[in-house]
């Protein structure tokens, strides 16, 4: 069994070619000596965009994420805090609390970290993964976080639905019934793709 977590796996399905087993080869390194691990710098950015919207204060947390930069954050922090403000517009979503989850997947267990819970404005709740990378999130790449996601909802958020904001773009994807009836199979072969090129590095 190889435990990894949601971006991961997401990032992984996204790429094409021989850069997938490079990119499984890089993983199972860190897997296997997580000291290596590189410093996320997105944890940042999810926790101010987390502060301001407990506080109220989207405009106030997130320019102080950008002040408090270094020369080569700064330009990252920035565009997402503009595309951050601009999803919000005149939308007021309210905080909910959201779980973890694992979900296994053959041989694959990803972990699963919402890093916000979201209540809008018509009452319905989202457990919602923020993907802020340079690179536009594909649609593909998108549904099958959403997939993981709506299948992990019992420890989540129970009676709550998967949310993906790319927030650079300040663009969100929900799964329709259509998009759910063609994931699980897809799903299932990229874990078993993973795997072999995993079980190879």
């Amino acid at each position: 069994m190889a435990y990894i977590t949601l971006p991961t796996f997401v990032g992984y399905s996204a790429s094409s070619g021989p850069a997938r087993s490079s990119f499984v080869r890089r993983q199972r390194r860190l897997y296997e000596d997580p000291a290596r691990a590189a410093f996320n710098y997105y944890r940042r950015a999810a926790n101010a965009v987390r502060a301001g919207r407990a506080a109220g204060q989207d405009e106030v947390a997130l320019r102080a994420l950008v002040n408090s930069a270094d020369d080569r954050t700064k330009p990252h922090y920035a565009a997402i805090a503009e595309g951050w403000l601009r999803y919000l517009g005149r939308r007021n979503p309210r905080l909910v609390e959201v779980g973890r989850a694992r979900c296994a997947l053959g041989e694959l267990e990803i972990g699963i970290s919402p890093q916000l819970g979201l209540r809008k404005s018509n009452g319905r709740r989202f457990a919602t993964w923020l993907y802020f990378k340079e690179e536009p999130l594909t649609r593909d790449a998108a549904l099958l976080a959403l997939w993981l996601m709506e299948k992990a909802m019992p420890d989540l958020l129970p009676g709550g639905e998967a949310l993906v904001i790319d927030v650079r773009r300040s663009k969100e994807f929900m799964l329709s019934p259509r998009d759910r009836a063609r994931l699980r199979p897809w799903a299932q072969s990229e874990a078993t793709a993973f795997m072999t090129l995993w079980n190879a590095a």
